[in-house]
């Protein structure tokens, strides 16, 4: 059943479903703003600033993924409620919203103990792991399925120029107050802003029409968590993906404290660092996504899959005054996690194709990266809470703890490539010829721009 004909069972016209989309991306915008405030550097940081070791960073990380399993939920309380809307409205809502407590405790210099910080968190995770199933299960009906490629590559690419603006914008400010002795007032500001415009995307959700949900038979508890993985696709994808996050994740928890307490990079550097991505992730989410309109899911996932593992290799080699291999980090950031995200999104969307089961593939592909990655960051956590104070010099670069997580985690991606390769998706074209393709066109435009740039400097082409 496409998702047209789900829009026509919920009396949805062309222009309100497109109304709808509209709504997703500005709804969009402000949780991208939430997430950005409320996660990556800013929790990161803010838990070094309440004195958290190795382990408890790995463990924070950790956090999102361990909760995951509450994804199942979200089919039951659908069922026992018959939509999704008010769902995602009060999970979402609460899920954000708890951060206020922090907000409090830091205005009224109350000390917050790493633990207390820690079940927060939690708590967060727990209904944001609800809300984004059901999320995922409401957008996925509601885009077109011939428009998914191009809608969530327009819909990501405005999210990143988003996110790496305010990162640049919020960095720059945490910076200055760090500096004024206000390090304490600067993270109270910055939850707090996460908290509003948490709300405000939460609010703009109440506008974007819910499509019905088709009636269904009642699924059975082994149906409802096995169920999707007597698919062979499905669960071929569901393998690799198990372990692609248990290993190739290792290193997740220490990139940015590594930058923070190693290479010793400012809060406006890491919102370079971030804007570098974005900006360029918003040419190549709608790249992507014409590719993926165009090839297929499958080929752009592979491809992206394959090239990944180099990333985390760059870190061996960065230092204090060499940030060289960073900087290359964030521009593959942009062009090839971009593409991975995408294409890796897409491929679930085609492969989760029995509308009975929709919920169950959504929550399988939420808990099974999520234990796999919570698995891998206690493991890292502690492997590199043991080797603390590792710090070795090997040919004039420094080396520490992290490293070894940074190395394990380049290595154990390209070996995670077999079983991706073994996920088939109907009607996409082969992965060589998507490569061929691409490199060719790739090549051509090159060799224009080259003659482009000879033009208009007078110089005649030697071709």
């Amino acid at each position: 059943m496409t998702n047209d004909k789900l829009g026509n069972l919920a009396g949805l016209t062309p222009e309100q479903i497109g109304k709808g989309l509209k709504i997703s991306i500005i709804e969009g915008a402000f949780a991208t703003l939430y997430t950005t405030l409320a996660g990556g550097m800013f929790l990161a940081g803010l838990a070094l600033y309440l004195g958290a070791n190795s382990f408890q960073i790995a463990l924070l990380s950790a956090i999102p993924a361990l909760f995951s399993g509450f994804s199942f939920l979200a089919g039951y309380l659908i069922r026992r409620t018959g939509e999704r809307k008010t769902l995602v409205l009060w999970t979402a809502g609460l899920g954000r919203t708890v951060y206020i407590i922090i907000v409090l405790f830091l205005l009224l210099n109350i000390k917050l103990q790493v633990v207390v910080f820690l079940i927060i968190v939690a708590g967060s995770a727990v209904m944001m792991a609800i809300a984004g199933t059901i999320w995922t299960s409401w957008i996925s009906d509601l885009v077109p399925e011939e428009r998914r490629g191009r809608f969530f590559g327009l819909r990501n690419a405005i999210l990143n120029v988003t996110g790496v603006l305010v990162a640049y914008g919020a960095g720059r400010g945490m910076d200055f107050l760090k500096l004024n002795g206000l390090e304490r007032f600067g993270y109270a500001l910055a939850f707090f802003l996460a908290v509003a415009f948490g709300l405000i995307s939460t609010l703009l959700l109440t506008r974007q029409p819910d499509v019905a949900i088709p009636s269904r038979p009642e699924p059975g508890i082994k149906e409802i968590f096995l169920g999707p993985l007597q698919e062979t696709q499905f669960r071929r994808l569901t393998i690799f993906l198990a372990v692609w996050f248990l290993t190739g994740t290792l290193a997740s928890p220490f990139y940015l404290v590594h930058l923070i307490k190693n290479l010793h990079f400012s809060f406006a550097a890491i919102g370079i660092y971030s804007m570098i991505g974005g900006v360029l992730g918003v040419l190549f989410q709608l790249l992507w996504g014409r590719t993926i309109d165009r090839f297929g899911s499958r080929p752009v996932t592979v491809l992206n899959f394959a090239l990944v593992g180099f990333m985390p290799l760059l870190w061996l080699f960065a230092t204090p005054s060499f940030r060289i291999p960073i900087w290359i980090d964030a521009v593959l950031n942009g062009v090839i996690w971009t593409g991975a995200s995408l294409g890796l999104w897409n491929l679930l969307l085609d492969l989760a194709d029995n509308p009975a089961r929709k919920e169950s593939y959504f929550a399988i592909y939420s808990v099974v990266p999520g234990l796999g990655a919570f698995i891998a960051s206690l493991a890292a956590g502690a492997v590199a809470q043991m080797l603390a104070g590792f710090h070795t010099i090997i040919l004039g670069a420094d080396f520490y703890n992290y490293d070894v997580m940074f190395l394990l985690a380049g290595v154990a991606r390209f070996a995670c490539l077999p079983l991706l390769l073994k996920v088939k998706e109907p009607k996409s074209k082969p992965v060589r010829h998507t490569i061929r393709v691409i490199a060719t066109l790739t090549l051509w435009r090159l060799n224009a721009g080259k003659d482009v740039i000879l033009q208009a400097l007078g110089i005649k082409s030697q071709d």
